[in-house]
């Protein structure tokens, strides 16, 4: 049987090895030498190693979007669509391109990891108080279950729209940069947002239990417009939740291991 601390390192070794089985499922390919070019002369100067780390995936046309597959140097990319580069201006393609550089850069992958690590461990530690109880050893454990998956769903509620704003407001600088107007990069942005929405079909006010609604986002990018703010109280924001996560985490250790 496998060790608890075992047990939580699987989902570690996942983050490193998806990135590889996507790279042998799937038809990915590097950008042509004219999808590289229209995509840096949207960007600022010195993305030219970070877009040919860039995947696509045909898809054949039936999907627009990006996303950040892996969180490790050497084995993460971001994969777009084929799509993308057919429905998008090409200042749309390094909008949205922009977004997922800033998860990966923010390091985003890695504070949710952290999250669902540090509900794990608390999880081990519940656990293994119920074990120690003569009566109701079975109803505890399964009370601590519960409150492990709650933790998690409820602590990723909370973080992950936080993390969709902070992408944003990288991208708004990172477009600002090259274009030198903050905010022509808003407008940028929207526009790329917008239309991604609707090729979704999703309704601008709908949002989920992981993900803030276009208009939600809308309104946070366009608080933007004077200046980046809004990125440094998020910055102070996910830096808390990250601490409180590594803080929970090195707790819960010392729990188990006691």
């Amino acid at each position: 049987m496998l060790s608890p601390f075992t047990a939580m390192l699987i989902p570690l070794l996942a983050v490193i090895g998806y990135p590889l089985l996507a790279r042998w499922l799937f038809p990915l390919r590097k950008l042509s030498d004219g999808q590289s070019l229209k995509l840096l002369q949207s960007l600022p100067a010195g993305n030219e190693d970070f877009v040919q780390r860039l995947r696509v995936c045909d898809t054949g046309e039936r999907i627009c979007n990006a996303a950040v597959v892996g969180c490790l140097p050497g084995f993460s990319f971001v994969l777009v669509s084929d799509a993308l580069f057919t429905q998008l201006s090409p200042r749309g393609v390094a909008a949205i391109v922009a977004h997922e550089m800033g998860h990966l850069k923010l390091w985003h992958v890695p504070m949710r990891i952290c999250i669902v690590f540090a509900g794990g461990i608390l999880g081990l530690a519940l656990v293994q108080q119920a074990e120690q109880l003569s009566a109701w050893q079975t109803v505890a454990q399964i009370g601590a279950m519960l409150a492990t998956a709650g933790y998690m769903g409820l602590m990723l509620h909370m973080v992950a729209p936080l993390l969709e704003f902070h992408a944003d407001a990288y991208a708004v600088d990172t477009l600002s940069r090259q274009c030198g107007d903050r905010r022509q990069g808003v407008r940028d942005l929207t526009k790329a947002l917008s239309r991604l929405t609707l090729l979704s079909g999703v309704r601008p006010d709908q949002k989920t239990w992981l993900y803030p609604s276009f208009e939600e986002r809308r309104q946070a990018i366009l608080s933007q417009q004077s200046s980046p703010h809004f990125r440094h109280r998020l910055q102070w924001m996910l830096g808390i939740v990250l601490f409180s996560q590594l803080v929970l985490i090195v707790v819960g250790i010392l729990v188990v291991a006691n």
